[in-house]
């Protein structure tokens, strides 16, 4: 192999190249992605200076095993391998490192299905939506931002990212930009979804440059945007006496909602935007009538 020596700084630009230009990864991911990439090579390299040659297979579980001794959590862990095994098949494919180590790393069980989506009861949904009512615009607002994440289980960057001009009121639809998935999508907007909005944006006396901007002082970040719509839900769920709970579950329980409605597994994807219909599946065990049909009975159950 080739004796090459790169500055790490420079590595770390072309591999978020590679990450956003031919993975289409978020940006929250590719700083992921970043971190873990960072360490391993500062573990092997303290000067900074990649030397492809002197890399070895243990180099890289000599650094699983350090942390995997200070993150205790099974799905951080998992992460980490992940993005290792990432990087290998990537340097692999680039001639730096030989192929097949990243097959040699060690695995971790996958129990991403052995919990139940943790939605809300209805008792808790009627809790929220007697949270939000009033005709101050505070009220107005906590409805239309409620019933974006209710009906439409969108993600919380998708409704950040909202300006007025993604609503269709001729077609009747709502556009959805998610740095998630990089991906845009086209939902139909319920009727009451759009009231709520319309109800909310004649508040606004200043034009906004999106649907849920906190008009303060400038610059408004995007953190601040981010912040923003997570305190008022931070709020409203606070209000409801919802402590055991975060917005994430609204998600789940459109998702629910759909699935026990009849909804097929390929529709309930489009609408939330998985990439993958296997993130949508962990809904099939919420699916009891599907399951009632596939159940065997009981052993001495039936007399």
């Amino acid at each position: 192999m080739q004796d090459l020596t790169v500055v790490l700084s420079d590595f770390e630009s072309q591999y978020d190249s590679h990450l956003l230009n031919v993975r289409g990864l978020s940006r929250s991911t590719r700083s992921l992605h970043r971190q873990v990439v960072h360490r391993v090579f500062v573990l092997r390299f303290p000067a900074g200076r990649i030397t492809w040659n002197e890399l070895r297979f243990h180099d890289f579980v000599q650094f699983l095993t350090q942390e995997f001794a200070r993150l205790h959590s099974r799905e951080t862990q998992r992460a980490w391998l992940t993005i290792l095994r990432s990087l290998l098949r990537y340097l692999a494919d680039e001639g730096y490192l030989p192929r097949g180590w990243d097959a040699a790393l060690p695995s971790i069980a996958n129990r991403q299905h052995a919990n139940l989506p943790r939605g809300l009861s209805q008792e808790q949904v009627c809790a929220l939506w007697t949270a939000s009512e009033g005709r101050k615009p505070r009220n107005l607002r906590d409805r239309a931002l409620l019933l974006l994440f209710l009906r439409l289980g969108l993600r919380t960057e998708e409704v950040v990212s909202l300006i007025p001009s993604d609503i269709d009121g001729k077609s009747g639809t709502l556009k959805i930009r998610s740095a998630k998935t990089c991906r845009d999508r086209i939902l139909p907007l319920p009727r009451d979804v759009g009231e709520a909005l319309v109800a909310y944006l004649r508040t606004r006396r200043t034009p906004l440059a999106r649907i849920f901007d906190p008009t303060r002082k400038p610059p408004v970040t995007e953190c601040r945007y981010q912040y923003y719509v997570r305190n008022c839900m931070r709020y409203l769920f606070e209000c409801a006496g919802i402590t055991d709970r975060g917005v994430h579950s609204l998600r789940h329980t459109a998702a629910t909602k759909m699935i026990r409605q009849g909804a097929s597994f390929k529709d309930v994807a489009d609408v939330l935007g998985h990439k993958s219909i296997t993130t949508t599946l962990i809904y099939a065990k919420l699916d009891m009538a599907a399951l009632a049909q596939v159940a065997l009975p009981w052993p001495g159950g039936a007399r």
